[in-house]
């Protein structure tokens, strides 16, 4: 059985083990939500958010998602982040009596990714992982009734839904604040796969290795030493490595042309994609 709150007003969130660091100006504007109950053998559906974030918090059971390249299962209490314009997708069935909120909203100010642990407090205030566990779920829950309820009322002040969206993202910056004080490693540990994270995310941009670079606020003989370090190859390989696998989803999941991929990634020809791509084969 499935139940389902919208509002009438066209609106949207956020972002793997990668941190988001909100604008404290921004407006979190609702979209739609819902509680959803599954039965054995569910998956979650094959789809893109249009410019939209979707926040997945699990009640019971189990469900298994993929975003883009990378997968989660998530388990009583876990919360995941999907971010917009990235494919997600089941990759396996759930048990019975899985039971998750699913919550879509946008940001009215920019969301910027950081690995850092020196947060500048006088400039952001809301910091939010993809994936966390909620410790304290009930004053989540607490949130997300109210938020369903006002969805549903038809006679409510129009920026209600907004403010509870709003308190909820705030809650779990506070609750995952409090997990990892005095353990500030863990963000530290987060740095070479956001960074990774974030190039697939924008492997449909025009992406250069200074562009990556200065996103991170790092040089750009650095950033290629930590590709050289952990993965083996350079921040171009990796970029081309990171656009061959979207056009393989693309190739799969639209009807665009070899060409069209080929410009839409940022290859000069279909010549340089297959190039490419056939440098990243196996020898």
């Amino acid at each position: 059985m499935k139940k389902v709150h919208k509002s009438k007003r066209e609106v949207d969130i956020i972002g793997k083990k990668s941190i988001q660091i909100l604008d404290e100006r921004a407006v979190y504007l609702f979209f739609k939500a819902g509680q959803y109950s599954a039965n054995a053998g569910w998956k979650h559906k094959d789809i893109i958010n249009d410019g939209d974030y979707e926040l997945f918090i699990v009640l019971t059971g189990v469900a298994y998602i993929q975003i883009g390249s990378e997968r989660f299962q998530l388990k009583k209490h876990d919360c995941l982040l999907i971010p917009p314009h990235v494919r997600h997708v089941g990759y396996q069935e759930s048990p019975d009596n899985t039971n998750y909120y699913w919550l879509h909203f946008y940001s009215s100010g920019p969301v910027q990714s950081s690995y850092d642990s020196h947060i500048d407090k006088q400039k952001v205030e809301v910091i939010v992982p993809q994936i966390f566990n909620i410790l304290n779920f009930d004053r989540v829950t607490i949130l997300i009734r109210q938020l369903l309820d006002a969805a549903n009322e038809r006679l409510v002040v129009s920026f209600t839904t907004n403010y509870f969206v709003s308190s909820i993202v705030i809650e779990l910056c506070n609750q995952y604040l409090s997990q990892i004080k005095g353990n500030e490693s863990e963000l530290h540990s987060t740095r070479f796969e956001l960074i990774k994270n974030w190039i697939r995310i924008h492997s449909h941009d025009d992406l250069t290795v200074y562009l990556v670079a200065e996103h991170f606020d790092i040089t750009p003989a650095y950033l290629t030493r930590l590709f050289k370090k952990y993965e083996g190859i350079t921040t171009v390989q990796f970029i081309n490595r990171a656009k061959i696998q979207q056009a393989k989803e693309l190739l799969l999941t639209t009807e665009m042309s070899i060409k069209q991929i080929a410009l839409e990634l940022g290859f000069q020809s279909e010549k340089y994609f297959f190039l490419d791509y056939l440098s990243m084969k196996p020898k």
